[in-house]
């Protein structure tokens, strides 16, 4: 006869196993591509025959070499970098004062503005970027690089709220009413005792937001332009005509930059938390 403790047992080894198993097809695909990058022949053999840096040098021949300007790889880079600050600078403009309001004022569709807030996450991007193309094209707008900031500040905004909101939570309002007691106006009171304790929460949610749209293609395939031409439509269109192992080496970097950016995420929500756990 089996008893209880022996059955929970079983359990937290098959929940081992299943969780193993969801972790490794999950990394596999991403070491296959981080290994092949270092491949020193022509071919996507795995193992690699050949070990080296080759393709690593061919990036960076298309990025600072003679024929970078033609290869455009490096506008591309510059391109996304460029659009990914702007759409976070943007997401913390529009972000912080709508997580306050949400958190500490009472008015009208409340739950309303917090449902459409948190849209663009389920909504599928397919959908969201045929209607942004069909809208600027409809109203012959030509945004260029800003049609793409605003489209990746729509789908990173619920992450920056959402951040700003579990930020304020463990902020007392009574600091607030505090610092007017002692002559504050409300708008320097939020800027000297709130905004600052929720530091933590604005810097991840940018550090998200980044990331997003860093590596964001769909809303990019719709509203991209010849002179748009961020670094996933790039990748996109060399898998199309030649796909050359330089590729991998690009994606390997572009997994660095997102694995660096996550666990800048992880330490930065983890000191916000301790903060916010050791105040009074």
């Amino acid at each position: 006869m089996i008893s209880a403790g022996q059955v929970s047992r079983v359990e937290r080894h098959m929940i081992r196993v299943l969780a193993g198993m969801v972790v490794l097809f999950t990394l596999l695909p991403i070491f296959v591509v981080v290994i092949l990058s270092f491949t020193a022949t022509t071919t996507l053999q795995f193992p690699p025959p050949e070990i080296g840096l080759r393709w690593y040098r061919e990036m960076w021949l298309m990025i600072a070499g003679p024929d970078s300007g033609f290869l455009r790889l490096k506008e591309a880079f510059l391109t996304t970098l460029i659009i990914a600050s702007l759409a976070s600078l943007l997401c913390v403009v529009a972000g912080v004062p709508a997580a306050y309001a949400l958190k500490r004022r009472s008015f009208f569709a409340k739950g309303l503005v917090e449902e459409l807030i948190g849209l663009p996450v389920v909504f599928p991007a397919v959908v969201l970027g045929v209607a942004l193309l069909t809208f600027v094209s409809s109203l012959g707008l030509r945004l260029g690089m800003f049609q793409l900031v605003i489209a990746h500040a729509i789908i990173g905004l619920p992450f920056m709220v959402r951040n700003c909101l579990a930020s304020l939570t463990g902020v007392d309002q009574s600091l607030e009413a505090a610092a007017q007691t002692l002559g504050a106006s409300p708008l320097r009171a939020f800027f000297e005792t709130t905004l600052p304790l929720m530091r933590a929460g604005i810097a991840s949610g940018t550090m998200l937001v980044f990331v997003l749209s860093f590596n964001e293609f769909t809303l990019a395939y719709f509203l991209y332009t010849v002179d748009v031409f961020p670094l996933s439509i790039w990748l996109f269109q060399q898998s199309n005509t030649s796909f050359s192992p330089v590729i991998l080496a690009i994606s390997t970097i572009m997994i660095v930059v997102n694995v660096v950016a996550i666990l800048a995420v992880d330490r930065v929500a983890g000191i916000g938390r301790a903060g916010t756990e050791k105040s009074p």
